[in-house]
């Protein structure tokens, strides 16, 4: 019965032993660990060629291999879109070319509604200045200064709103991607 168990618990680590451990990427901001990505992790990621929206089939000896997904919305015979995968990319790429990572979070879009407020606010700037300026006061159409000082402040934040979200983690003096070797 010794041996037995001895023959299993040696098969056993024979087995776990040769069970296939792959390596993991570590994106780290100031030496704190942000996001791992591992095998069958989601990665969004720039490089210096493009923007890519990947999941990794996996890590190994610096190399980062993934699979792109185009999917689309088909048109059926009813007149019903439906999402269809019309093309899989597999491809493989240098963990040292990627040079940052889009934020992965569902919060609210800060740049989205400050360009909506500064595209708003400069257009009724303009509209306003033009009746200011061209228009009699005191008739239909005259905006007054406090419409279009008004339009410029909203303009304004929404200026800042746009510049002040945050534009995704870029590789560099804060974020650091950092590859571990497993085994």
């Amino acid at each position: 019965m010794k041996g037995f168990l001895v023959l299993l618990s040696s098969l056993f680590l024979i087995a776990s032993s040769c069970m296939a451990q792959y390596d993991i990427l570590i994106l780290k901001k100031n030496n704190r660990t942000q996001q791992s990505f591992f095998t069958g992790s989601e990665m969004t990621f720039t490089t210096a060629t493009g923007f890519y929206h990947a999941y990794v089939t996996s890590i190994e000896r610096d190399s980062v291999f993934l699979i792109q997904y185009d999917i689309r919305q088909i048109p059926t015979s009813l007149g019903v879109y439906v999402l269809d995968t019309l093309a899989r990319y597999n491809f493989g790429i240098n963990y040292h070319d990627i040079t940052g990572f889009d934020k992965m979070t569902n919060k609210f879009d800060w740049s989205a509604s400050g360009g909506a407020l500064f595209g708003g606010g400069v257009l009724l700037t303009t509209v306003g200045l033009g009746t200011w300026i061209f228009t009699k006061p005191n008739t239909r159409y005259y905006a007054s200064p406090s419409l279009v000082i008004g339009s410029a402040i909203l303009a304004g934040i929404g200026y800042l709103m746009l510049k002040s979200s945050n534009k995704g983690r870029r590789l560099g003096k804060k974020y650091m991607l950092q590859y571990i070797k497993m085994k």
